[in-house]
């Protein structure tokens, strides 16, 4: 019982690290604009070796416009409302 006990707890640990590990390596989606403005940059993606932060959002969004199009997406951006007034001759 003790030694199942045991491998339970290890097996729930290593599971822990390795979520942790993973989110701490990836890029959030609300990085997307500060990628954009690396990918937007030609001698970063040239000098991509040297800068570990351009092979992340490389990684995370293959390119300037991918970055772009999710930097939007994390902007709230409300409609605004269009009333018609039923009064007014078009």
């Amino acid at each position: 019982m003790i030694k199942k006990l045991l491998l339970f707890v290890i097996f729930i640990i290593t599971l822990i690290v390795i979520f942790i590990s993973k989110k701490n390596n990836e890029i959030g989606m609300a990085d997307a604009c500060l990628c954009t403005k690396i990918l937007s940059e030609d001698n970063f993606i040239e000098e991509q070796n040297k800068m570990p932060s351009v092979k992340n959002c490389l990684k995370s969004f293959e390119d300037f416009e991918n970055a772009h199009l999710e930097c939007i997406k994390t902007i709230p951006f409300e409609h605004p409302e269009i009333t018609i007034d039923s009064l007014k001759s078009i």
